[in-house]
């Protein structure tokens, strides 16, 4: 099953805040670091902010924070907050011989989505950023992104 857009975006952006404790990220540096549309950002933050995974900072100074420990976020928290898995209870053809027995294609469908759900609730944020020598979520950007820090800094 393929998560949606909204759900993959606050992956990636909750994947960041994660690798940037402590360093309150704008709307600007996250849409570049996560490759984020800018205009898209406020529909992946609301929820993750009304659930209090992020929280937001106007002002100077001011961006997006992980409150959650990472130790502690699964995947799945952050699926279900932006873009909620829906299992398949009934029919969804409203075929009334069927009622609430699925059929053999939408039980296995049924199956595959509990399946990932199994997945993402067993995986932390803290496992995909925690794992040294292997890939990091963004790290291109983030190398990048630290060296531009970097010369601008030295100038």
């Amino acid at each position: 099953m393929a998560l949606s857009q909204t759900a993959e975006y606050a992956l990636r952006a909750v994947a960041w805040l994660a690798q940037n404790p402590g360093a309150p990220q704008t709307t600007q540096q996250l849409s570049e670091a996560t490759q984020v549309p800018l205009s898209y950002l406020p529909k992946v933050f609301q929820p993750l902010v009304r659930a209090g995974i992020i929280t937001g900072q106007r002002g100077l100074g001011g961006g997006y924070t992980l409150v959650k420990d990472p130790r502690d976020l699964t995947m799945l928290e952050v699926v279900n907050c932006v873009d909620p898995i829906v299992r398949i209870e009934s029919c969804p053809l409203d075929i009334k011989t069927h009622g609430v027995r699925l059929c053999p294609l939408h039980s296995t469908l049924n199956q595959a989505i509990i399946a990932e759900e199994k997945r993402l609730a067993q995986t932390r944020i803290g496992d995909l950023i925690g794992r040294p020598g292997e890939l990091q979520p963004l790290c291109e950007v983030a190398n990048r992104m630290r060296e531009e820090q970097r010369a601008k800094n030295e100038s």
